[in-house]
């Protein structure tokens, strides 16, 4: 008897340090947290030679930044870079709703420790992230401390960013040629990329050499792929992986006077946070979003989502924004004061509406290249790499964190030139970093009939994630600790596994669910 006691004792106490050694574990802070803290720190010692940078919005201005603490020299290539105040027709989202995650904000700081004046002075402001999510029309607790975010439309955060772009210190080795990149030139032994062939805008063609470094910045398109198999790198006709997410979107731009806005019956809790209101409706109602933010000082902002196949009833005019958000599917119903506000922004706020299209979501799977077939200095930041749904508003941070991996990379080196396996290194690196975010929202948008799947998958792929999703949700709308943890691992402040701590899984499995 004595010795079974002191079994189930030693077992007991086995089982408790096992499950607090895993509670640590999966609340340790990410890899990324870390390298966060010396973003924008100029290294003593810059590497030799130029590394060009193919596209300058915002990946292209951010990438170009971070080289510029590396390299001897930089060379951003773009079009369109001086026309800051022209809207940019290349870019599907440039009109349309935007979320800023805090990854992105902190890092922004990180590069220019002047971002939060300049944000400021071009209308924007910063706030507390607190969404006014709402989980088919039920509301997701938020955590009482939180990093704050930002507000502002995605055409002043450009020019934002490439102001600061060439006003800082580091500036002085940043060269902008207005122009496209054609293509590559590689080494004798396609090890890496020599040369770099420009058409600039007045028509003439230069060609760059002494390349240390090449960093694709060309967004959707991801040009990348296609010069480096017209160079002669040998590489997998699979790489890029893609599925037709097709999603319309609709937002709805507001003028608000400050005559108007003090009219508007909005909840005071809800007046100070940076998302207004927001419902994301149960799968099962299909594929609807519909988000309410006030943006600059006299703009709100609305968007709406649905599949795109067949015919949408999504607003197009005034008259037709309140019908469809009565017939906005929800377990719980829009409360009043939202059809008030709304009723009086078409009526006063002269609403002008973008329509968008995402028919394509891809990733150009780079880590899965071995090192002997990549050239050494190439990279890809941003949708040039992984392009996802932007729906989920997971854009600006994956951006930051492609440039932080790479930062982290560059501060790692030794030597006074890229190492064979750089390019290698850098996939692999990002990959652990974003590629959970191409399965977790490939894999939510499998739940929706017009989605047509990667090759190889079917709607089913995916069945117990989406589940799991399901639950999260269901438990973040009773829960604090598991609201919390969602809150920061969707905002990158914490890794996935946080939601897989014991007492964070336990109540996720366990917590009844509303719907």
């Amino acid at each position: 008897m004595a010795f079974s006691t002191f079994a189930v004792g030693g077992s007991a106490l086995v089982l408790l340090v096992a499950g607090l050694v895993w509670q640590r574990t999966c609340k340790s802070p990410p890899p990324w947290h870390a390298e966060l803290a010396v973003l924008g720190q100029p290294r003593a010692k810059k590497l030799p030679g130029t590394a060009v940078v193919c596209g300058g919005s915002i990946a292209g201005s951010v990438t170009a930044r971070i080289l510029a603490d590396h390299f001897d020299r930089v060379i951003l290539v773009d079009p369109e870079v001086d026309k800051i105040d022209e809207s940019k027709t290349r870019i599907l989202q440039y009109n349309a709703f935007h979320v800023f995650l805090c990854l992105f904000v902190a890092g922004a700081r990180r590069l220019w420790p002047n971002f939060d004046a300049e944000i400021q002075a071009a209308g924007g402001r910063f706030g507390s992230t607190k969404a006014g999510l709402h989980y088919s029309g039920i509301p997701i607790i938020f955590p009482p401390s939180f990093p704050e975010t930002m507000t502002l439309r995605r055409p002043g955060v450009q020019r934002v960013i490439q102001k600061l772009l060439m006003q800082h210190p580091t500036a002085t080795n940043i060269t902008v040629i207005l122009g496209t990149v054609r293509g590559f030139g590689p080494s004798g032994d396609t090890s890496s990329i020599q040369s770099v062939l420009i058409r600039k805008t007045d028509g003439t063609q230069v060609s760059l050499s002494d390349v240390a470094l090449v960093v694709d910045c060309t967004g959707p398109i991801q040009s990348g792929l296609k010069w480096l198999r017209s160079a002669g790198f040998a590489l997998p006709e699979n790489l890029r992986r893609s599925y037709s997410g097709n999603m319309r979107y609709t937002t709805i731009n507001f003028t608000v006077t400050p005559e108007l806005e003090a009219k508007l019956p909005i909840p005071g809790l809800s007046k100070d946070t940076i998302m207004i209101y927001s419902n994301v409706p149960h799968s099962t109602f299909g594929c609807f979003l519909l988000g309410f933010s006030k943006l600059e000082e006299n703009t709100m902002q609305m968007l709406f989502n649905d599949s795109g196949e067949g015919e949408s009833d999504m607003p197009r005019v005034a008259s037709d924004v309140l019908a469809y958000l009565r017939r906005f599917p929800s377990h719980e119903p829009i409360p009043p004061w939202f059809f008030e506000v709304i009723a009086l922004l078409c009526e006063k706020g002269d609403p002008v509406f973008y329509q968008a299209k995402s028919s394509t979501q891809s990733y150009v799977e780079y880590h899965r290249v071995p090192a002997r077939d990549l050239p050494s200095n190439f990279i890809a930041i941003g949708d040039a790499t992984l392009q996802l749904n932007p729906v989920h508003g997971q854009g600006f941070a994956k951006i930051m964190l492609n440039g932080i991996a790479l930062d982290a990379l560059l501060r790692s080196l030794n030597a006074n030139s890229l190492p064979r396996d750089f390019s290698a290194q850098y996939f692999k690196k990002s990959a652990a970093y974003i590629g959970g975010l191409w399965d977790a929202t490939r894999l939510q948008d499998y739940a929706y009939p017009t989605c047509h799947p990667m090759e190889g998958e079917t709607h089913e792929t995916g069945r117990f994630i989406r589940w799991f999703a399901a639950k999260l949700l269901a438990a973040a709308t009773q829960d604090e600790e598991v609201a919390t943890a969602m809150w920061k691992a969707r905002h990158f402040l914490v890794a996935d596994s946080a939601l897989f701590a014991p007492t964070v899984l336990w109540k996720i499995l366990w917590t009844s669910s509303r719907f």
